[in-house]
């Protein structure tokens, strides 16, 4: 997925942004698919939707779970819990909206000021 993104970002002339833009999708669909994915299933349908604005682009990851992400308090062992923390900070603005088959988590990313 993160060579996907790179390859797109490559072909707009938007490299600068790669490193934000596939850390912050790799955040996106790893909540998914942690907290999406039902317990008998092995995996979860997301659909990843990568969008260039005349600013920079917009990345949203949808899932079939209605439940808003949750900012979770990580302590220094533990190896989750910091996605949120991670995309408020790469990102310039995200958010979440409901769907009539789950929830939509977006981020936009723009170019430096």
């Amino acid at each position: 997925m993160r060579d996907l993104v790179s390859a797109c970002l490559r072909l707009w002339g938007l490299t600068e942004l790669d490193w934000r833009v596939t850390l912050t999708a790799s955040e996106l669909l790893t909540n998914a698919f942690e907290h999406a994915r039902k317990e008998h299933e092995s995996s979860v349908p997301v659909k990843v939707v990568l969008t260039r604005t005349p600013d920079g682009v917009f990345l949203c990851v949808s899932d079939p779970d209605p439940r808003p992400p949750a900012p979770v308090s990580a302590g220094d062992e533990d190896e989750g819990g910091r996605g949120l923390v991670l995309i408020k900070e790469l990102s310039n603005s995200y958010g979440r909206s409901s769907t009539a088959h789950g929830k939509d988590v977006w981020a936009t990313i723009l170019h430096s000021a």
